[in-house]
């Protein structure tokens, strides 16, 4: 498998300005981090290996604002720590879930995957992160209705993306579009779990400093 993403993603990758880092690749633009990598299947066996692929984009800070005290930066994020995560795969309609392997499978099979995956890396991967080179356009999506092809990217829609986008547009000096978010967010009469969000609102102010 590290030879498919050798061969058939790593070129594409680093043509696109990513520097690999352990299994992820990472574009750095500015405050923002672009991150893709693989995921494996925790049932993979000998004879059959599974897995799939992720997008995130990190933006250092928001996480760690939402929890408040005692949350850590991850001092190398992989694509689930990003502000915003998701399959390629979910982007592009009938876009397989799971690539797989087995031990029966030739050259072949090793090329067919790789061309699949680099198909899927120019169609729905570059694509998604070109979409969002700063913090303003993570906020920007994290601020509005959620598009029907989009409805798979984390944070979900009625969840904490308004409380990502709070957090962003007061970084960015942009006060009411913070206090936008964060009432609209904080109206909603939806059941929130766990503590986290009440927590949140609690501690937080678009006008501190």
């Amino acid at each position: 498998m590290s030879h498919t993403f050798k061969v058939w993603v790593t070129p594409m990758l680093h043509a696109a300005g990513f520097k690999k880092r352990g299994i992820v690749y990472v574009r750095e633009l500015g405050s923002v981090q672009h991150l893709f990598q693989h995921e494996s299947d925790d049932l993979n066996t000998a004879e059959k290996y599974s897995f799939t692929t992720n997008c995130g984009i990190y933006v250092p800070g928001v996480k760690t604002a939402y929890w408040g005290p005692g949350s850590v930066e991850p001092k190398a994020p992989d694509a689930a720590d990003g502000v915003l995560n998701v399959r390629p795969q979910q982007l592009i309609p009938g876009g397989k879930g799971w690539f797989e392997l087995t031990s029966s499978d030739g050259p072949e099979k090793d090329d067919e995957i790789g061309q699949e995956l680099r198909r899927l890396v120019e169609t729905a991967a570059l694509p998604f992160f070109d979409r969002f080179p700063d913090e303003r356009a993570v906020a920007e999506f994290l601020s509005q209705p959620r598009k029907k092809e989009d409805r798979h990217v984390v944070p979900f829609a009625d969840t904490l993306e308004l409380f990502y986008a709070a957090i962003l547009w007061k970084r960015l000096g942009c006060k009411d579009r913070c206090r936008e978010c964060f009432e609209r967010e904080k109206a909603k009469t939806k059941r929130r779990f766990g503590s986290g969000p009440e927590k949140f609102m609690a501690r937080f102010s678009c006008d501190d400093d």
